[in-house]
């Protein structure tokens, strides 16, 4: 079975739904030019940018999973969307949408969750560079 036109695919698939997404988002950013706007939608651009370049690396290289640029590429990537969320999550709690009791308990466990992923993440990846150099 030829696997290599399989990760193409998937690649190619991932990249529309990514692709879809960052039209979106430079379109709220052109719709609603706020500083605030900006504050969510540019990191959220390049986080999700730079999980498609970190999927597209994986699926063709994932022999290299350990290397530093892999390492640091990643984080920013994580780090970016972690910004873009707890941007998002201060502005809404704040905000006339967010009135119900539920909103904020549901806006709270998501952003604990993403801080709890993004922990866990960063940790495991930077273990990997740990575990090679001492190994």
């Amino acid at each position: 079975m030829n696997y290599s036109r399989y990760k193409v695919w998937f690649i190619i698939t991932f990249s529309m739904a990514v692709i879809a997404i960052v039209i979106r988002a430079i379109w709220q950013i052109v719709v609603i030019p706020t500083s605030g706007t900006m504050l969510i939608f540019i990191p959220l651009i390049i986080a999700l940018l730079g999980v498609d370049a970190f999927i597209a690396y994986i699926i063709l290289n994932p022999h290299k999973l350990k290397t530093l640029p892999f390492q640091v590429g990643i984080t920013v990537a994580l780090s970016a969307g972690l910004l873009a969320g707890v941007t998002h999550f201060v502005r809404f709690i704040i905000s006339p949408q967010a009135e119900h009791p539920l909103c904020k308990v549901i806006g709270f466990f998501v952003l604990l969750s993403s801080v709890s992923a993004y922990a866990l993440i960063v940790n495991i990846i930077w273990s990997l560079r740990k575990v090679r150099s001492h190994g």
